[in-house]
Protein backbone atom coordinates (compact mmCIF):
# COMPACT_ATOMS: atom_id res chain seq x y z
CA UNK A 1 0.00 0.00 0.00
CA UNK A 2 2.94 2.44 0.91
CA UNK A 3 4.88 1.13 -2.07
CA UNK A 4 1.77 2.82 -4.21
CA UNK A 5 1.39 5.48 -1.98
CA UNK A 6 4.70 7.03 -2.72
CA UNK A 7 4.72 7.29 -6.31
CA UNK A 8 1.20 8.83 -6.21
CA UNK A 9 2.27 11.78 -3.72
CA UNK A 10 5.27 12.57 -5.71
CA UNK A 11 3.07 12.28 -9.00
CA UNK A 12 0.92 15.28 -6.56
CA UNK A 13 4.14 17.28 -5.71
CA UNK A 14 4.95 17.70 -9.31
CA UNK A 15 1.39 18.41 -10.72
CA UNK A 16 1.59 21.22 -8.04
CA UNK A 17 5.11 22.33 -8.77
CA UNK A 18 4.46 22.35 -12.47
CA UNK A 19 1.15 24.76 -11.61
CA UNK A 20 3.15 27.03 -9.82
CA UNK A 21 6.30 27.58 -12.33
CA UNK A 22 3.42 27.80 -15.12
CA UNK A 23 1.34 31.01 -13.13
CA UNK A 24 0.12 33.41 -14.28
CA UNK A 25 -1.38 31.73 -17.48
CA UNK A 26 -3.76 34.21 -17.96
CA UNK A 27 -4.87 37.84 -16.93
CA UNK A 28 -4.99 39.00 -13.25
CA UNK A 29 -8.27 40.16 -11.64
CA UNK A 30 -8.13 42.01 -7.89
CA UNK A 31 -11.28 42.29 -6.67
CA UNK A 32 -11.60 45.21 -4.67
CA UNK A 33 -14.54 46.22 -1.85
CA UNK A 34 -14.87 49.79 -2.35
CA UNK A 35 -15.81 51.95 -5.29
CA UNK A 36 -13.01 53.32 -7.50
CA UNK A 37 -11.12 56.43 -6.27
CA UNK A 38 -10.50 54.86 -2.22
CA UNK A 39 -7.59 54.50 -0.39
CA UNK A 40 -7.67 50.76 -0.82
CA UNK A 41 -8.50 50.88 -4.47
CA UNK A 42 -5.59 53.57 -5.20
CA UNK A 43 -3.19 50.96 -3.10
CA UNK A 44 -4.67 47.88 -5.00
CA UNK A 45 -3.93 50.23 -8.66
CA UNK A 46 -0.46 50.93 -7.54
CA UNK A 47 0.23 47.11 -6.31
CA UNK A 48 -1.83 46.25 -9.60
CA UNK A 49 1.04 48.03 -12.21
CA UNK A 50 3.85 46.71 -10.61
CA UNK A 51 2.48 43.05 -10.35
CA UNK A 52 1.83 42.82 -13.73
CA UNK A 53 5.12 44.29 -14.66
CA UNK A 54 6.90 41.30 -12.70
CA UNK A 55 4.49 38.46 -13.73
CA UNK A 56 4.23 39.05 -17.31
CA UNK A 57 0.42 39.38 -17.55
CA UNK A 58 -2.25 41.94 -16.67
CA UNK A 59 -3.22 42.57 -13.53
CA UNK A 60 -7.05 44.20 -13.69
CA UNK A 61 -9.17 45.58 -10.90
CA UNK A 62 -12.54 44.61 -10.25
CA UNK A 63 -15.03 47.19 -7.94
CA UNK A 64 -17.28 45.38 -6.65
CA UNK A 65 -18.59 47.68 -3.51
CA UNK A 66 -21.25 47.30 -1.31
CA UNK A 67 -22.88 45.44 1.69
CA UNK A 68 -19.61 46.11 3.74
CA UNK A 69 -17.60 44.41 1.15
CA UNK A 70 -19.52 41.33 1.48
CA UNK A 71 -20.45 41.63 -2.05
CA UNK A 72 -16.57 40.91 -3.85
CA UNK A 73 -15.72 38.60 -0.64
CA UNK A 74 -18.15 36.85 -1.57
CA UNK A 75 -17.55 36.68 -5.37
CA UNK A 76 -13.64 36.04 -4.78
CA UNK A 77 -15.02 32.78 -2.40
CA UNK A 78 -17.09 31.42 -4.96
CA UNK A 79 -14.33 31.95 -7.88
CA UNK A 80 -11.26 29.23 -8.86
CA UNK A 81 -8.96 28.85 -6.65
CA UNK A 82 -5.58 28.99 -9.00
CA UNK A 83 -4.28 32.61 -8.17
CA UNK A 84 -6.39 34.32 -10.64
CA UNK A 85 -8.97 35.74 -8.95
CA UNK A 86 -8.06 37.98 -6.03
CA UNK A 87 -9.63 40.04 -2.79
CA UNK A 88 -8.44 43.73 -1.70
CA UNK A 89 -10.44 44.81 1.02
CA UNK A 90 -10.47 46.33 4.38
CA UNK A 91 -9.98 44.02 7.55
CA UNK A 92 -13.01 45.05 8.66
CA UNK A 93 -15.47 43.13 6.14
CA UNK A 94 -13.90 39.89 8.01
CA UNK A 95 -12.81 40.96 11.48
CA UNK A 96 -15.96 43.09 12.52
CA UNK A 97 -18.61 42.39 10.02
CA UNK A 98 -19.89 38.78 10.74
CA UNK A 99 -20.41 40.33 14.63
CA UNK A 100 -22.82 43.32 13.19
CA UNK A 101 -24.45 42.14 10.25
CA UNK A 102 -27.69 40.24 10.08
CA UNK A 103 -25.70 37.40 7.11
CA UNK A 104 -22.79 37.64 6.12
CA UNK A 105 -22.19 34.91 3.12
CA UNK A 106 -18.78 33.59 4.08
CA UNK A 107 -16.68 32.20 6.76
CA UNK A 108 -13.93 34.82 7.38
CA UNK A 109 -11.29 32.53 8.23
CA UNK A 110 -12.09 29.09 6.38
CA UNK A 111 -13.25 30.71 3.37
CA UNK A 112 -10.10 32.37 2.25
CA UNK A 113 -6.26 31.75 1.88
CA UNK A 114 -4.42 34.94 3.03
CA UNK A 115 -1.48 36.38 0.73
CA UNK A 116 -0.77 39.58 1.75
CA UNK A 117 -1.05 42.68 4.22
CA UNK A 118 -0.83 45.86 1.94
CA UNK A 119 -1.32 48.43 4.65
CA UNK A 120 -1.89 48.91 8.39
CA UNK A 121 -4.68 51.45 10.00
CA UNK A 122 -3.65 53.60 12.71
CA UNK A 123 -6.41 55.66 13.35
CA UNK A 124 -6.39 58.82 15.64
CA UNK A 125 -8.89 60.26 17.93
CA UNK A 126 -9.40 63.69 16.49
CA UNK A 127 -11.92 66.30 17.83
CA UNK A 128 -13.05 69.71 17.05
CA UNK A 129 -11.57 73.13 18.00
CA UNK A 130 -14.50 73.98 19.57
CA UNK A 131 -14.24 71.29 21.64
CA UNK A 132 -11.56 73.14 23.65
CA UNK A 133 -9.70 70.18 24.46
CA UNK A 134 -5.74 69.76 23.95
CA UNK A 135 -5.47 65.82 25.43
CA UNK A 136 -7.23 62.90 25.89
CA UNK A 137 -7.21 63.83 29.44
CA UNK A 138 -9.15 67.06 28.89
CA UNK A 139 -11.93 65.16 26.70
CA UNK A 140 -12.93 62.73 29.19
CA UNK A 141 -12.65 65.46 31.76
CA UNK A 142 -15.34 67.47 29.44
CA UNK A 143 -17.40 63.94 28.75
CA UNK A 144 -17.84 63.49 33.05
CA UNK A 145 -19.19 67.18 33.45
CA UNK A 146 -21.62 67.04 30.79
CA UNK A 147 -22.50 63.15 30.15
CA UNK A 148 -23.93 62.49 26.91
CA UNK A 149 -23.06 66.25 25.71
CA UNK A 150 -20.51 65.91 23.37
CA UNK A 151 -20.95 63.65 20.44
CA UNK A 152 -18.65 61.55 18.09
CA UNK A 153 -19.35 60.65 14.72
CA UNK A 154 -18.53 57.23 12.66
CA UNK A 155 -18.84 56.05 9.19
CA UNK A 156 -21.71 53.79 10.21
CA UNK A 157 -23.20 51.43 13.23
CA UNK A 158 -20.89 48.89 14.12
CA UNK A 159 -17.59 50.78 12.45
CA UNK A 160 -14.33 50.56 13.40
CA UNK A 161 -14.84 54.07 14.46
CA UNK A 162 -17.98 53.52 16.34
CA UNK A 163 -16.60 50.46 18.39
CA UNK A 164 -13.38 52.84 19.11
CA UNK A 165 -16.03 55.59 20.85
CA UNK A 166 -18.20 53.09 22.63
CA UNK A 167 -14.55 51.77 23.96
CA UNK A 168 -13.13 55.35 24.75
CA UNK A 169 -16.77 55.60 26.95
CA UNK A 170 -16.24 52.18 28.46
CA UNK A 171 -12.54 52.36 29.32
CA UNK A 172 -12.71 55.65 30.96
CA UNK A 173 -16.60 55.77 32.16
CA UNK A 174 -17.85 58.36 30.25
CA UNK A 175 -20.56 58.74 27.83
CA UNK A 176 -21.03 60.61 24.50
CA UNK A 177 -23.37 60.21 21.98
CA UNK A 178 -22.79 58.47 18.87
CA UNK A 179 -23.60 59.89 15.34
CA UNK A 180 -23.29 57.25 12.69
CA UNK A 181 -22.96 58.77 8.90
CA UNK A 182 -23.31 56.53 5.80
CA UNK A 183 -19.33 56.79 4.75
CA UNK A 184 -16.35 58.67 6.06
CA UNK A 185 -16.55 61.74 3.57
CA UNK A 186 -20.13 63.18 5.18
CA UNK A 187 -18.16 61.86 8.53
CA UNK A 188 -15.38 63.84 8.38
CA UNK A 189 -17.56 67.17 6.65
CA UNK A 190 -19.20 67.26 9.78
CA UNK A 191 -16.63 67.23 11.93
CA UNK A 192 -14.78 69.87 10.13
CA UNK A 193 -17.88 72.04 10.31
CA UNK A 194 -18.49 71.57 13.95
CA UNK A 195 -21.54 69.16 13.35
CA UNK A 196 -20.23 66.60 15.73
CA UNK A 197 -17.25 67.33 18.26
CA UNK A 198 -14.64 63.95 17.68
CA UNK A 199 -14.34 60.59 15.93
CA UNK A 200 -11.89 58.44 14.64
CA UNK A 201 -9.81 58.30 11.19
CA UNK A 202 -6.67 57.89 9.87
CA UNK A 203 -6.87 60.19 6.62
CA UNK A 204 -7.11 63.45 8.58
CA UNK A 205 -3.47 64.66 9.48
CA UNK A 206 -3.96 66.94 6.70
CA UNK A 207 -6.70 69.01 8.75
CA UNK A 208 -4.46 68.31 11.94
CA UNK A 209 -1.64 70.09 10.09
CA UNK A 210 -3.50 73.46 8.98
CA UNK A 211 -4.89 73.58 12.69
CA UNK A 212 -8.96 72.93 11.35
CA UNK A 213 -8.79 69.60 13.48
CA UNK A 214 -7.09 68.45 16.95
CA UNK A 215 -5.37 65.09 17.12
CA UNK A 216 -5.25 63.81 20.43
CA UNK A 217 -4.28 60.24 20.48
CA UNK A 218 -3.48 57.21 18.41
CA UNK A 219 -4.34 54.14 18.21
CA UNK A 220 -1.20 51.90 17.81
CA UNK A 221 0.29 50.10 18.81
CA UNK A 222 3.26 52.34 17.78
CA UNK A 223 3.10 56.31 16.40
CA UNK A 224 1.33 57.22 12.97
CA UNK A 225 4.04 57.93 10.82
CA UNK A 226 1.90 61.22 9.61
CA UNK A 227 1.36 62.43 13.37
CA UNK A 228 4.56 61.71 15.09
CA UNK A 229 3.82 64.20 17.85
CA UNK A 230 0.91 62.58 18.76
CA UNK A 231 1.03 59.89 21.30
CA UNK A 232 -0.56 56.15 21.51
CA UNK A 233 -3.42 55.27 23.98
CA UNK A 234 -0.96 52.88 25.61
CA UNK A 235 1.09 55.95 26.18
CA UNK A 236 -1.25 57.59 27.81
CA UNK A 237 -2.78 54.26 29.81
CA UNK A 238 -5.05 52.98 27.77
CA UNK A 239 -3.86 50.00 26.10
CA UNK A 240 -7.29 48.78 25.36
CA UNK A 241 -8.11 51.02 22.22
CA UNK A 242 -5.37 49.14 20.99
CA UNK A 243 -7.12 46.35 20.17
CA UNK A 244 -9.35 48.79 17.53
CA UNK A 245 -6.72 48.04 14.87
CA UNK A 246 -7.27 47.44 11.48
CA UNK A 247 -5.23 46.73 7.77
CA UNK A 248 -5.80 46.44 3.96
CA UNK A 249 -5.13 43.06 2.67
CA UNK A 250 -5.18 40.63 -0.13
CA UNK A 251 -6.44 37.28 0.25
CA UNK A 252 -7.54 34.28 -2.74
CA UNK A 253 -10.00 31.46 -2.22
CA UNK A 254 -9.33 29.05 0.08
CA UNK A 255 -7.31 26.29 -1.56
CA UNK A 256 -4.85 27.98 -3.16
CA UNK A 257 -1.88 26.46 -3.93
CA UNK A 258 0.85 27.49 -1.81
CA UNK A 259 2.98 27.79 -3.94
CA UNK A 260 0.88 30.37 -6.24
CA UNK A 261 0.08 32.54 -2.73
CA UNK A 262 3.83 32.82 -1.78
CA UNK A 263 4.46 34.12 -5.56
CA UNK A 264 2.06 36.37 -5.13
CA UNK A 265 2.95 37.54 -1.44
CA UNK A 266 6.49 38.24 -3.00
CA UNK A 267 5.44 40.24 -5.81
CA UNK A 268 3.09 42.38 -3.68
CA UNK A 269 5.83 42.58 -0.80
CA UNK A 270 8.88 43.89 -3.23
CA UNK A 271 5.93 46.59 -4.47
CA UNK A 272 4.99 47.65 -1.30
CA UNK A 273 8.54 48.14 0.18
CA UNK A 274 9.60 50.51 -3.02
CA UNK A 275 10.36 53.83 -1.63
CA UNK A 276 7.59 55.60 -3.54
CA UNK A 277 5.32 53.12 -2.39
CA UNK A 278 6.00 53.47 1.37
CA UNK A 279 5.82 57.49 0.87
CA UNK A 280 2.69 56.91 -0.93
CA UNK A 281 1.19 54.86 1.29
CA UNK A 282 1.55 57.21 4.50
CA UNK A 283 0.46 59.76 2.40
CA UNK A 284 -2.83 58.33 2.45
CA UNK A 285 -2.67 58.10 6.63
CA UNK A 286 -1.54 54.13 6.85
CA UNK A 287 1.41 52.71 7.93
CA UNK A 288 3.59 50.96 5.49
CA UNK A 289 3.31 47.34 6.26
CA UNK A 290 4.94 43.38 4.84
CA UNK A 291 3.78 40.38 5.60
CA UNK A 292 4.08 36.57 4.75
CA UNK A 293 0.77 34.72 4.38
CA UNK A 294 1.16 32.94 7.65
CA UNK A 295 1.55 36.00 9.69
CA UNK A 296 -1.69 37.59 7.89
CA UNK A 297 -3.93 34.82 8.83
CA UNK A 298 -2.38 34.66 12.45
CA UNK A 299 -3.60 38.57 12.53
CA UNK A 300 -7.17 37.27 11.29
CA UNK A 301 -7.56 34.78 13.29
CA UNK A 302 -6.70 37.45 16.50
CA UNK A 303 -8.72 40.24 15.27
CA UNK A 304 -11.83 38.17 14.56
CA UNK A 305 -11.47 36.77 18.23
CA UNK A 306 -11.18 39.94 19.33
CA UNK A 307 -13.81 42.29 17.86
CA UNK A 308 -16.15 39.19 19.00
CA UNK A 309 -15.40 40.01 22.74
CA UNK A 310 -15.67 44.25 21.82
CA UNK A 311 -18.64 43.82 20.75
CA UNK A 312 -20.03 41.80 22.94
CA UNK A 313 -17.89 44.68 25.73
CA UNK A 314 -19.56 47.27 23.97
CA UNK A 315 -22.89 46.08 23.29
CA UNK A 316 -22.88 47.51 19.85
CA UNK A 317 -25.62 46.50 17.60
CA UNK A 318 -26.93 47.74 14.50
CA UNK A 319 -30.34 46.75 14.97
Amino acid sequence: MIRHLIPALALSACATGAFAQAFPNKPITIVVSVPAGGTIDAIARMVAKDMGEALGQPVVIDNRAGANGNIAADFVRRSPADGHTLLMLASSTLTLGPYVMDKVPFDPVKDFAPVAMTAGLNMALIAHPKVGVSDVKGLVAAMKAAPGKLNFSSTGNGSFPHVAGALLNLETNTTATHVPYKGLAPSIQDLLAGVVDFTFDSGSAIHVKNGKLKALAVIGPKRAAALPDVPTFRELGLPELEKVSGWHGVFAPAGTPAAVVNRLNAEINKSLKKPESVERVQAMGFESVSTTPAELGSVLQRDFKTFGELITRTKISVN
